[in-house]
């Protein structure tokens, strides 16, 4: 096939699977309000989830079709763009003011969590055991989320809550619910294999094409609601919804893809792709604790930091 063609099944794929990430969230949302669970909770794990989700399916693909490399690249790439293209754009639009709490409780889970998996690769696997570690982190950080939540803000309620809470058709969401697991399923599929093709037609690694041409096409959801948080004015749930996918990337999906089959880490990933990815949480870090507002300007700082990534990644390539 083409490789005109092959970027036309990338997109199509794309498509399909921001679609299905949709419809997925929209059924699950309305179907936890039918039966009574808190906004709070809803927007922590089933948003949180369903912005996460085109990065789990796209993994879990990847594995199953023997392209680990394009697997672990997707979750650090996506984990870049989040900081570096999500917050920086949403930024610009309009400077995010957040809370103390997030300083306190969700910035240092995700610091940990990357931490954690820059030293579970150090051996230069990510096995079954590594997962499960990943896994059991990932469950006691819900738990303790869950049970030290503070009560929902007016806003949360708004942002999450009252437009499921007036839909009252549990058929047509588990339509939703199921037409968007095959979206997701389908269009990862579509992505996977043509990024694959891209890759060996252009005589690059699917780790490089992983860290950036899959993971920014993986983030577009947290992209488009994190924009469409800062735009009404609701920070937190911006920032938020970045920490919170950047959690779920590392203990729930890696965990998930690993418990499919053991992901083999490149030497390069190991030496210059993680501590980059660390290094974009340190620089998110130090923009946050600069007044607990991520100004125009820092915004700009971490765009322009992502722009960089990019650019190092296209001359690793070439």
């Amino acid at each position: 096939m083409p490789l005109a063609a092959q970027f036309a099944v990338f997109a199509a794929g794309l498509l399909i699977l921001v679609a299905g990430a949709e419809a997925f969230i929209r059924g699950a949302v309305t179907i936890a309000r039918r039966f009574g669970v808190s906004p709070f909770v809803i927007g922590l794990t089933l948003v949180g989830f369903g912005t996460s989700a085109p990065e789990l399916v796209v993994n879990v693909a990847a594995a199953c079709n023997g392209s680990p490399d394009l697997a672990l690249g997707n979750v650090v790439g996506s984990n870049v763009s989040n900081i570096g293209l999500i917050l920086g754009t949403a930024a610009v639009v309009a400077p995010l003011a957040v809370q103390m709490r997030l300083l306190k409780a969700e910035i240092p889970m995700m610091l940990g969590a990357t931490g954690l998996l820059w030293v579970l690769s150090a051996d230069g696997e990510l096995g079954r055991l590594d997962g499960g570690i990943l896994l059991a982190l990932f469950a006691g950080m819900m738990v303790y989320l869950v049970r030290f939540s503070p009560p929902e803000t007016p806003d949360v309620k708004e942002e999450i809550g009252e437009e499921a809470a007036r839909k009252r058709v549990p058929w047509g969401s588990a339509a939703l619910l199921v037409g968007g697991l095959v979206g997701l399923v389908g269009g990862a599929e579509l992505m996977v294999r043509s990024a694959v093709a891209i890759a060996t037609a252009w005589g690059v690694s699917e780790l490089v094409i992983g860290l950036t041409v899959v993971a920014i096409g993986t983030s577009l959801p947290e992209l488009a609601s994190s924009v469409a948080a800062a735009v009404r004015g609701h920070a937190d749930i911006a920032v938020g919804n970045v920490i919170g996918s950047n959690i779920f990337n590392i203990v729930l999906i890696l965990g998930v893809t690993t418990q499919v089959a053991p992901l083999p880490v490149p030497a390069d990933l190991l030496a210059l792709d993680i501590p980059a990815m660390v290094g974009f949480s340190l620089l998110f870090l130090a923009v946050l604790a600069n007044g607990l507002v991520i100004r125009r300007w820092e915004g700009g700082l971490l765009l322009a930091a992502f722009v960089g990534f990019v650019i190092w990644q296209v001359v690793r390539a070439s």
